[in-house]
């Protein structure tokens, strides 16, 4: 069979990371792709040569019979008058806009990742009937293969990810004297700056905020790094930590889960798919605000929209929890990994793709 696959494939944004490993995969299992880029961010990434060279012929491939493919935010979604049409999808809210409700339901069909975007997908207007879970995954191969030597947490720097109450929580809960750093591999995907200047600029400021002298260490990442390298950092660290607003998938916790490492995260949103309070460590809300306005093109994608707000107090106690309590965090994560590997591969996340493009 033949497909089309429509998103976004050299930059680091999550999308981008998605529409590489389904293409190769996919092309693996037998599948001839067609791929059509949709430019994205600012932050490039330069895949291994022979990924590379597979992509570029994906890009030269002819037009496809088959189904079109979209691994892309809804407002990409094109519907083929004589092609089947599917959009692969997700947002991190309690709800998507009037908008994309109606570009979905032009589509044949809407996958999302989790139960979680099924259900605000619906509630926001979506056809029940047209949406189906096909959850993403991670490379058992690559995380095992991982060494390295620095800890790291690892998000882009924009307020959904929480950075603001990662950097509180640890600066008021730990101190120089103590055994411990904080490594924050940090980027923004739509003004990429390689010196971290904006992100350096903010760490002084909450620090300043806080008004001690004592303050822990902090070592900022603020180049790309390939994702098949980003494995290699998170086996290094004690411990994963992002006191996300919301995630629809949240890789980075999935594929620090896969290394063996302790995950602190937000009891709310898609991650709850693979996380759970035995494997991991849940961060408390104290339920969910109106997400801000800020100025930015996804102001209209998130208005009306509401996200969690993670908990500072319980955010700082389960990061000392981890710190003084390291074989029960070894214990979650050895129990996250095991049931990871076996059940939320790239592998199986292709195959169910592909069980589902066979049906048209």
């Amino acid at each position: 069979m033949d497909v089309t696959i429509v998103g976004p494939h050299l930059d680091a944004s999550g999308y981008a990371y998605h529409t590489r490993t389904i293409a190769l995969w996919l092309h693996r299992l037998g599948v001839r792709v067609r791929l059509e880029p949709v430019p994205w961010g600012s932050a490039q990434i330069t895949p291994p040569e022979a990924e590379m060279a597979i992509l570029e012929q994906m890009r030269r491939n002819p037009p496809a019979c088959g189904p079109v493919l979209y691994i892309t935010v809804a407002n990409t979604f094109r519907k083929h008058q004589d092609r089947p049409s599917i959009g692969w999808t997700m947002l991190e809210t309690d709800r998507i806009p009037l908008f994309w409700a109606d570009l979905c339901n032009a589509m044949d069909e809407v996958w999302v990742p989790t139960e979680f975007n099924r259900e605000t997908f619906a509630l926001s207007g979506v056809e029940p009937a047209k949406l189906h879970v096909v959850p993403l995954g991670t490379d058992p191969d690559r995380v095992d293969l991982a060494v390295g030597v620095v800890p790291v947490a690892n998000l882009e720097w924009i307020p959904r990810k929480g950075y603001d109450i990662l950097l509180r929580a640890y600066l008021e809960e730990f101190s120089w004297n103590e055994d411990v750093s904080l490594t924050i591999k940090g980027y923004n995907n739509s003004a990429y700056d390689p010196e971290g200047r904006a992100i350096r600029e903010e760490i002084m400021r909450v620090g300043e905020s806080i008004g001690r002298p004592d303050l822990p260490k902090i070592i900022l990442l603020s180049r790309v790094i390939p994702p098949w390298q980003v494995p290699s950092l998170y086996r290094a660290a004690d411990c994963y930590v992002l006191p996300t607003r919301g995630e629809g998938w949240n890789h980075p916790a999935l594929e620090a889960s896969a290394c063996g490492v302790p995950v602190i995260t937000t009891a709310w949103s898609g991650h709850l798919t693979f996380l759970n309070e035995a494997n991991s460590y849940l961060i408390p809300i104290q339920g969910l605000e109106p997400v801000p306005q800020f100025g930015v093109p996804n102001d209209a994608v998130y208005a009306g929209s509401h996200w969690a707000v993670p908990s500072l107090i319980e955010t700082r106690r389960l990061m000392r929890r981890v710190f003084t309590h390291r074989e029960e965090a070894r214990a979650k994560a050895r129990r996250a990994r095991s049931e990871i590997i076996d059940n939320w591969t790239w592998e199986k996340s292709a195959r169910q793709v592909l069980e589902r493009l066979s049906r048209w």
